[in-house]
């Protein structure tokens, strides 16, 4: 099923989905079975990120410059000599629309404006995908609100229409404490290609310093 797909060695990214929310992780292929794959463990700030036994899961890697998915099922956990999933595939892996792309983590330079303000605000993206962002800003945008966006270090001074998804708050932070997530409306595909290959040529100089 995964032959020619998957190697020893090679990083992948983890989605696991928990009340709605797409969590990601990055990954490694410890080992390969004839049956099942042996996955690093996913963590978040340092600690370990639990996972039940038969919880599905997405894999995600890319291959020829395509991005692939496989869904898989937690069969095992083991924690030494490091902490690892043992996943069972439940089909064949699969090509994924390129809206679908994962999302990279990455400090960048973000400004946004409101459709009810002429002034842009800076902010910093933290991850971005084809699809949408995350940043930290100084000012709070409500859940549902449309924004204006321009990232130019992708795109120059190329305008994005957004929607704010989620909004949060971390007073531990200095400065630009709201948390803010949006998803990308009407992008034609020249932009979202731009992003795209942006993502790929991140992720390739990630794998170099094997960090990601």
């Amino acid at each position: 099923m995964i032959e020619g797909f998957l190697k020893i060695g090679m990083r992948v990214n983890i989605e696991v989905r928990t009340e709605n929310v797409k969590h990601f992780f990055s990954s490694k292929v410890e080992d390969i079975r004839s049956n099942y794959i042996i996955l690093s463990m996913p963590m978040k700030a340092g600690k370990i990120f639990f996972l039940g036994i038969d919880e599905k899961i997405y894999i995600y890697f890319s291959k020829r410059d395509s991005f692939y998915c496989l869904e898989v099922k937690v069969e095992d956990k083991q924690y030494n000599p490091i902490p690892t999933i043992t996943v069972i595939p439940l089909k064949e892996p699969y090509k994924k629309q390129k809206r679908s792309y994962f999302r990279l983590q990455i400090t960048l330079i973000i400004y946004i404006k409101t459709f009810d303000c002429d002034n842009w605000f800076e902010g910093y993206i933290c991850d971005i995908s084809a699809g949408g962002a995350r940043f930290f800003l100084s000012k709070d945008i409500k859940k549902g609100s449309f924004i204006n966006i321009k990232i130019p270090a992708i795109l120059g001074e190329s305008v994005l229409n957004a929607v704010v998804v989620r909004t949060d708050k971390n007073l531990l932070r200095p400065a630009n404490v709201h948390d803010i997530a949006v998803e990308f409306l009407e992008v034609n595909e020249q932009v979202r290609d731009k992003i795209i290959k942006f993502v790929l040529a991140e992720q390739r100089k990630l794998r170099k310093k094997g960090i990601e």
